[in-house]
């Protein structure tokens, strides 16, 4: 008899464990948990959820590594995720976040989402052939009197000076106050659009 005393009350204790944390567990869980953050460029993070959420007044607020605050933007939120911009980020920096008023559908209460996300520093692009020839051509203009309108045999092709991949240019025209044709080339850097070297010889 005393045995199974303790074992009711046992029982009685566990069901009223149950009961506490059944009325418990939906204010823990109530911030949603992150499925993804991504980076969508020009000062954009998306966050997706792994579940349904609902949104009470959200508010997003971002800091740098310093703690210095960041003025961020709802641009729209969904469901399943939100995406915010960040007003004066800087490139090759990572920033944490935090998202208030928001919880899992189904739970009450409204928690706080948290996380980081890194802004990738941004990388040398390749100058287009159309680029590389309007550089060539709009240097010529300035810097050797080229009449723009004379220009012809115009070639553009990929070489190599001086350990550099490069735009050669090579193009004829007229000069101001000079008679006949000459001939122009340049070699442009292909990752930075620096001009490398010039030659101007006469046709």
């Amino acid at each position: 008899m005393k045995v199974g005393r303790i074992s009711k009350s046992f029982i009685a204790v566990l069901l009223c464990l149950v009961m506490i944390l059944g009325s418990v567990m939906p204010v823990f869980a109530a911030a949603p948990a992150k499925e993804k953050v991504e980076y969508e460029g020009k000062g954009r993070v998306e966050v997706e959820f792994m579940s349904k959420v609902n949104w009470k007044n959200p508010v997003v607020t971002v800091k740098d590594s310093t703690g210095k605050n960041y003025t961020a933007t709802i641009v729209k939120k969904d469901n399943d995720d939100i995406t915010f911009a960040i007003k004066g980020y800087k490139e090759g920096e990572k920033y944490s976040f935090s998202i208030s008023g928001v919880k899992r559908k189904g739970t009450s209460g409204y928690g706080t989402v948290n996380g980081t996300v890194a802004i990738p520093a941004r990388t040398a692009q390749n100058i287009k052939r159309a680029e590389a020839k309007n550089t060539a051509i709009m240097a010529a203009v300035k810097n050797l009197g080229l009449k723009k309108s004379t220009v012809r045999e115009m070639d553009v092709e990929k070489d190599r000076f001086k350990g550099k991949t490069v735009w050669e240019v090579s193009f004829e025209g007229k000069r101001a106050n000079k008679k006949g044709w000459f001939e122009f080339e340049y070699l442009i850097d292909m990752t930075t659009g620096k001009i490398l070297r010039v030659e101007c010889e006469r046709d």
